[in-house]
């Protein structure tokens, strides 16, 4: 009988928060084409970067390191492949420098025969560097899907970690601050959780006005997270105070990356995942628990602007 209530209670919590999400925003963003430059030392040059990037050249500007700067500020991103340190002799990187406002730059420099082996690696730092447009730029470009879906899981579940982790600052004041902490906790949680599978939809190609059939499918994947965020209750619950925020944190983090592995595969393939892969999911989220203090101060410190304007 208690099973059966917490089940009807987790149901109305669920229906309450997916009817407080609001998805327009994202719909309209993803639908939006994303726009980027490549320059190089040709224009062929950039213009086979490019499509190696986005697995064609539609929405991909090409241009040599002589073209004139203006009108660079329109695209979302700068990508500069300078194979051997030209862009620096032919004066394209100071005027770059000297240009002030400018869309994030990307470099890819040396390695010129190694090229398509370090594509992978250029489309995971463009949408890291870019994760709110991450969902149009899977959705634009199937040959950015993986890196696009990556790019919202990881930033989903860090962002989830972070807000775990102030949201039970409060748990420190008995009692109030507990049951403050933990309204909050429920309610954030969940709606990032939604958004996250809601953009993993629009990566994928789905229809994002159908926004009835995205929610069904949904809900099987939200219900995942209220038993992990019910584990990581009963985690707290085992240490006093302020102590407890270690297991919440980490279950809020492994629980959103498991989640959102499971709904990627599930688009992907149209397929549920197994018991076993969601199992091999839990593992590898927990398996990076480890590493989330250190994950943590280094988004705490991008988000600063620690971090700079290029990449090699």
């Amino acid at each position: 009988m208690v099973q059966r209530l917490g089940a009807v209670d987790n149901l109305r919590n669920m229906v309450n928060v997916l009817r407080e999400v609001s998805f327009d925003d994202i719909r309209d963003d993803a639908h939006r084409p994303p726009s980027l430059v490549v320059v190089g030392p040709t224009e062929a040059d950039a213009l086979r970067l490019g499509e190696l990037l986005v697995g064609g050249s539609a929405g991909v500007t090409a241009r040599d390191f002589s073209a004139p700067l203006a009108g660079l500020e329109e695209f979302e991103v700068v990508i500069v492949y300078d194979p051997d340190g030209q862009s620096e002799r032919s004066g394209f990187a100071d005027r770059l420098r000297s240009l002030g406002m400018a869309p994030p730059v990307l470099r890819l420099a040396g390695e010129s025969d190694r090229l398509e082996a370090r594509i992978e690696s250029l489309r995971a730092d463009l949408v890291r560097r870019l994760p709110e447009r991450a969902p149009a730029f899977g959705r634009a470009y199937p040959a950015m899907r993986a890196a696009a879906s990556k790019a919202v899981i990881d930033e989903t579940a860090m962002a989830n970690a972070q807000f775990a982790l102030v949201s039970n600052i409060p748990a420190i004041i008995p009692v109030i601050g507990g049951l403050a902490a933990a309204g909050a906790d429920f309610i954030v949680l969940t709606k990032n959780q939604v958004m996250m599978v809601y953009k993993l939809a629009a990566i994928a190609g789905r229809d994002l006005d159908q926004q009835v059939a995205i929610i069904q499918e949904i809900v099987p994947v939200v219900g995942v997270g209220f038993a992990w965020r019910s584990l990581a209750r009963g985690a707290a619950s085992m240490v006093p105070f302020a102590a407890g925020t270690l297991p919440k944190v980490g279950i809020a983090f492994a629980g959103t990356l498991m989640m959102g592995r499971a709904a990627e595969f599930y688009y992907r393939t149209n397929r549920r995942p197994t018991r076993a892969q969601l199992e091999g999911y839990t593992r590898q989220a927990l398996a990076m628990l480890g590493r989330l203090p250190q994950m943590i101060g280094k988004r705490t410190n991008d988000a600063r602007g620690g971090n700079g304007q290029s990449s090699e």
